[in-house]
This record gives structure tokens, sequence and C-alpha cells, in this order.
């Protein structure tokens, strides 16, 4: 359980990252920085060790478990916002995102589906109610949320020390993973007012889906964001990412294929 004591000052709104080792310190570093280029915010890492070049942005140190999903949520409990915006590291910032926080005058928390589908059968809530993803994720203090988070935490780390909580014949188990289906359960549970946000808010890279506007977070790694950014809001007409190549585009990719395949000329033997 978080101790509310070692909470940073509090403050009426911010953005928060948990962050464990240097690998993923540095990869919110730069989630931080993107986002700090689009939203006048106070930023707010939780991190493992104090990390190098955090200009900009604000620290606080806590002790990592073994278990990342666990210590994210602890650490969204420890937040010190009236009205938090969480991103996972593993995001990008293209536009400004600070008004999903106006979502919150009329909802407790807004967050996107995941884009793997509905998810695991769970008894506990409706078929309909889906699956969401919990690598952006806006909400308020109030009660209900307080609540909300505590339980979380604890039906999170009770599914994930015995074992997959809804196994599905033929994939492996998500026992260690199921922070997403405990804040189904939980959300469903306590009555969280929740907005379904867009994909353009969490467009998660690796899986199909379609974007009516401007994306305005990516979520997934990429060696370079800025020329995917471009690509993906080229146009701001309903597109399907990735893009369906046509025949010819086809054609032609295989020809370059097949052309960088052969040896070259003077490696050519008869």
């Amino acid at each position: 359980m978080p101790d509310s004591s070692s909470k940073p000052a509090a403050a009426p709104e911010g953005v928060l990252y948990s962050c464990s080792g240097e690998r993923y310190i540095a990869e919110a570093l730069r989630s931080a920085r993107s986002s700090l280029r689009h939203n006048p915010l106070p930023h707010l890492l939780f991190v493992s060790d104090e990390p190098a070049g955090a200009e900009g942005v604000s620290t606080a140190r806590f002790e990592p478990s073994a278990n990342p999903y666990a210590d994210k949520i602890a650490n969204m409990r420890r937040s010190p916002f009236e009205r938090t915006l969480y991103l996972d590291s593993d995001t990008f910032v293209v536009d400004e995102i600070a008004h999903l926080l106006r979502l919150l005058d009329h909802y407790d928390m807004a967050a996107a589906y995941t884009a793997e589908g509905r998810g695991p059968h769970d008894p506990g809530v409706p078929p309909a109610f889906y699956e969401f993803n919990t690598g952006l994720l806006a909400w308020r203090a109030n009660d209900r949320m307080a609540g909300f988070m505590r339980s979380w935490e604890e039906t999170y780390l009770e599914w994930s020390q015995h074992g997959d909580p809804f196994p599905t014949p033929g994939k492996g188990s998500r026992s260690g993973r199921a922070d997403q289906l405990a804040f189904r359960r939980c959300a469903w549970e306590h009555g969280v007012r929740l907005f379904v946000l867009a994909p353009e808010y969490n467009f998660r890279l690796g899986y199909p889906t379609t974007v009516q506007e401007r994306v305005r977070v990516i979520h997934g790694r990429h060696p370079d964001y800025e020329t995917l950014a471009a690509r993906i809001n080229e146009t701001e007409l309903p597109r399907s990412w990735p893009p369906q190549l046509t025949l010819q585009q086809k054609v032609m990719r295989r020809i370059r294929k097949a052309a960088h395949s052969r040896p070259s000329g003077g490696d050519a033997r008869p």
C-alpha cells in the first residue's frame, strides 16, 4: 500500500509517470519532454533512481518491488494532483492533451479501450464492458476514485499471486499482467463514471486501428517518433493504420524485396 505521507506536495493538475530502472526512466523522460512541448503542466516522475538530465520535470523516489505493474498502481495512488494525467513510459505525445482534464468536470476518469479486444470473459462484469488500456488514464481525486484505486491495487495483487483469474484455452497466462483485468472488474464494481477516449488519444502501435482526426499520443516503441507522427498525421481524414497497400504497391514491394535479396554483380558465380 502506498504511504500517503510520502506524497509530493499537492497541486491542482499534472502529468504522472511510474518508472523503474535506467532504461525505463530514460524512456519516461523522453516521453515527458515530448509532452512538455505541448502541455504546460507539472510533470512528475516516480523513479527508482534519480536520473540525470531531468530538467523541466519533477521526480520522486520510490522503492521498487519485483512487479512494475503493482508499482504503477501504487504510484498512481500517490499522485499529488487533484486531476492526474498518467502516461506509460513508452508513449510519445504529438499534440496538446491537457484538455483531457476538462472531461473530469463530468466524469471520474477517462481511458481508451485496449487494442487487443474485449479481453477474457470475466463473470463479474457484462460482456459489453470492454477491457481498458491503462497506459493513458486521466482521473480526479474523490472518494469514489480513492476506493476504486485501493480495490484495483488489492485485486491485482491477489490475482497476480494466485494465477490467471480467467484462463483462456490456447493462450498464455495473464496473471502477472492482469492489471487491466483488475481495472475493468473494479471500475464496474465501484461504478466509476468513465469516459471512453477515441484511439487518437492512445494510438497503440502493433495493432490495426482506424482514426478520424489528428493522433495526439502514440503508444508503443519506435525508433523515429517524429517521422512516424508526420506519416500518421499527414491527413486528418478517416484512415486505417497500418495503411492498406494497393495492388501496385504490393507488387513494387515484392520487386524491391527480390532485388535486395539477389547477390551483387561482383559476388555472382556462374
